[in-house]
């Protein structure tokens, strides 16, 4: 994907956060303190909270 075609499919953070997040829900997400598959979405800081040890991971 090119710079061109990324700005016209994405015309605004919220939409282009919104893309990687329904993508990373996909593959999933395993903590990296505890291995653990379980985790919530706090959306007001963009990362996801294992249910188990409530260690953060950002969407990078």
């Amino acid at each position: 994907m090119n710079i061109f075609k990324f700005t016209a499919e994405f015309d605004s953070e919220e939409s282009c956060r919104s893309h990687f997040k329904e993508e990373r829900d996909k593959i999933g997400v395993i903590c990296q303190k505890c291995s653990n598959t379980t985790h919530y979405w706090i959306k007001s800081q963009w990362s996801y909270e294992c249910k188990s040890c409530r260690s953060r991971t950002s969407l990078r």
